[in-house]
């Protein structure tokens, strides 16, 4: 079990019942059933290949009665009794797709777990846009990757700012090691690429107006 599904894992409410929205193999809803967070998952994907491989591990684990595999495209054809939704591993424009497809579901549901693989101030601006609540961010790194976990639900929030949806407005203000050392690689990343783009005046700007907003929580900056 990799460490991004166990720290997801650990933000899901115990008693919860879950919807792992592009379950794959169903990583996720073994190890909330195993460790006794949720009694009743859906582990649901839009393809029957990887909906197989879900069958297959939940069988071998004998979580049948626990586990419920669902073809779905997003949330179509998810039962209605979930209080959680989980949606792990994707582009933020496919995620987002999921969510404006499902808006008027979602004031239902009590979590809404997201891990976004790209793009993740384009994610936060998304939310930011129709008032939700950022309620918990963590920051972590899996086999030398960084990835960001959004925990987030339907309550209105007033916009956020842009070093807000940069940084994110959790991760600030824990304001970690771990979370120092990504912003020094997010200036020094940017600083290669200004460097790169310094005969193209226009996209040198943008680089620029994007590296000001990482130096201004930059560990040497406090």
């Amino acid at each position: 079990m990799n460490k991004r599904i166990e720290r997801i894992a650990s933000f899901v409410p115990k008693g919860a019942i879950v919807a792992d929205i592009g379950t794959d193999h169903a990583q996720l809803p073994i190890l909330l059933v195993k460790d006794k967070i949720c009694d009743k998952v859906y582990a649901c994907d839009d393809k029957q290949g990887p909906l197989n491989s879900a069958i297959e591990n939940i069988k071998k684990n004998h979580m049948d009665k626990s586990i419920e595999t669902v073809l779905s495209d997003g949330f179509h054809i998810v039962p209605k009794d979930i209080t959680c939704a989980v949606i792990a591993g994707m582009g933020y424009q496919t995620v987002i797709h999921i969510l404006e497809d499902a808006k008027e579901r979602l004031s239902q549901l009590e979590t809404i777990i997201v891990q976004v693989n790209d793009d993740l101030y384009s994610f936060r601006k998304y939310l930011s846009e129709n008032h939700y609540s950022i309620v918990k961010e963590d920051l972590i790194v899996d086999r030398k990757k960084y990835y960001t976990i959004i925990v987030f639900n339907t309550n209105y929030h007033d916009s956020y700012s842009d070093i807000e949806l940069l940084h994110g407005p959790c991760l600030m203000k824990e304001n970690t090691p771990l979370y120092q050392e990504y912003v020094k690689k997010q200036l020094t990343h940017y600083e290669k690429l200004m460097e790169l783009a310094k005969n193209d005046s226009d996209t040198l700007k943008e680089y620029q107006a994007v590296y000001q907003l990482w130096q201004k929580k930059s560990p040497q900056m406090k």
